[in-house]
């Protein structure tokens, strides 16, 4: 099931901000998001690159990107 996940939109909340990605890699518990470069500052994370579990996502659009 994992690999049909890879390119869909989602959306999560992390430090009381609500942030959206593109799927670019399944893991067992959790994907790897890749977030905008706003979004990531916003979160004050140093990439744009995240790991969200898979409970803590909800997906916005089942079309790829």
């Amino acid at each position: 099931m994992g690999k049909f996940l890879v390119g869909l939109e989602v959306s999560f909340v992390r430090n009381n901000t609500k942030v959206k990605g593109i799927i670019i890699k399944v893991l067992d518990r959790s994907a790897i998001i890749e977030i905008s470069e706003e979004d990531a500052d916003k979160i004050e994370s140093p990439s744009t690159l995240t790991v969200v579990h898979h409970s803590n996502y909800e997906i916005i659009t089942n079309q790829v990107h």
